[in-house]
Parts: C-alpha cells; structure tokens; sequence
C-alpha cells in the first residue's frame, strides 16, 4: 500500500472522529432555551404579590393627599370668592347662618343660594336674570364653578362636594368684624375641642365615612 493511500484513509478516520466530537446543532439550541419550571413561575408570582402590598397602600396615601391640596385649593377659592364680594358690597353673604359660631355647611346655606352668591348662576350654569333674595344684587361673577366642584363632578347633582365627594364643607364668617371666628373644631384635637382664630373667612371639610376632615387654618 502506497503512502499516498495511507495518508487518504489517515485523514478520513481522523475527520470522521473530529465531526463526530461536534454536538449536533439541535442539541446546542434545546441547552439554550431553558423553560421556566412551576417553581420559578409561581416564585415570580409571589414576588409581584409581595411588591403589590408594598406598593399600594403608598400609591393610596399619595392619592390622598393629592386630593386633600385639590380641596384645599378648592375651598381656598370660595373663601376668596366671598372676600371679593365683602369688598364689592361691603357685608358678607348668605346670611347669619355662616356668621354663626362654627360657621355653616354649604348644604345649611342651600347649594343654590350659594352657587348664586358668588357666580350669578343657577345650579345648572345658566346666567341668573335676576337677584332676587340674594345679596349678589348686582350678579357678578366671584367664583367660576365647574364640574369638579359638584358631587361625583356632576354639575346636575346639585350638590357641592370636594374631591373625596365630601359635602360636609362649611364656610365660617367673621360677621361682627372683631377678626375673630369662634367655635371652629380644632384640628389639633379628636375630641370635639373648639378653636377661636382670627381671621375673617375660612372653610374646613367635617369627616364623612372614608373621607378625611381638614382645614384651612390648620
């Protein structure tokens, strides 16, 4: 046998062997496409249900005092609506009722009345053609209300409410003029204690189921 012939069957064995030590190409796909076994799934579950808890309760605290601002703001523009129509007029509106010590929730006022002081409109929106009992007599416009000041923010309710769909919003008015309101809750305090503080308006939200209580003089 010739060394040429020798050579030929040399290098075929040694390239049948070094093909055969090459994994198929299949086999080197299934070792990279590792599936996620019931344990690490359900591992992941639990992970997620953990960050949920964490998560929540923080994204409703935020929620909240989200709301409390957009309130306050809220309230702050009926109080300065009201101090705008003291210097158009020089007396107050609504009546003794908001001069009464703790003052007096819009719904004791009457959300129409109240609506009619300080905008010149019905509850609905539309221009007011006359002033009738109200001390707006001259029915100008002191407060532009809009949906977001109505129960659910719908103006057709009829009913005032802040963002938590809180109606319980009273109004306090100095109405001797000793810049002095007397008998307001005091924020400070869960027991019913009462704060005299000077000033000539303010508002505060009384506490309604889930609805928080909060003040402007706080």
């Amino acid at each position: 046998m010739t060394d040429a012939v020798l050579c030929s069957i040399f290098f075929d064995i040694q390239l049948v062997t070094t093909n055969r030590s090459i994994p198929p190409t299949r086999n080197m796909r299934s070792k990279n496409n590792h599936a996620f076994t019931l344990i690490e799934l359900l591992m992941v579950i639990a992970v997620i249900g953990i960050l949920a808890a964490i998560l929540l309760p923080v994204i409703g605290t935020v929620k909240d005092k989200g709301n409390i601002v957009a309130s306050k703001s809220q309230l702050s523009g009926y109080v300065n609506a009201i101090g705008l129509f003291k210097g158009e007029y020089n007396y107050y509106p609504f009546g003794p009722e908001a001069y009464a010590e703790g003052g007096a929730s819009i719904p004791g006022i009457g959300e129409a009345r109240f609506v009619g002081e300080l905008s010149a409109t019905n509850l609905d929106g539309t221009p007011l053609t006359s002033a009738g009992s109200l001390g707006n007599r001259k029915l100008i416009d002191f407060y532009n209300f809009s949906e977001s000041d109505f129960l659910g923010g719908n103006a057709s309710s009829g009913k005032i409410a802040d963002r938590f769909n809180n109606t319980n919003i009273f109004i306090a008015i100095d109405g001797d003029g000793d810049g002095l309101i007397q008998g307001l809750p005091d924020p400070e305090k869960s027991d019913g204690s009462k704060v005299d503080i000077r000033s000539h308006v303010t508002a505060y939200v009384k506490l309604d189921g889930n609805s928080p209580d909060y003040y402007l003089y706080e």
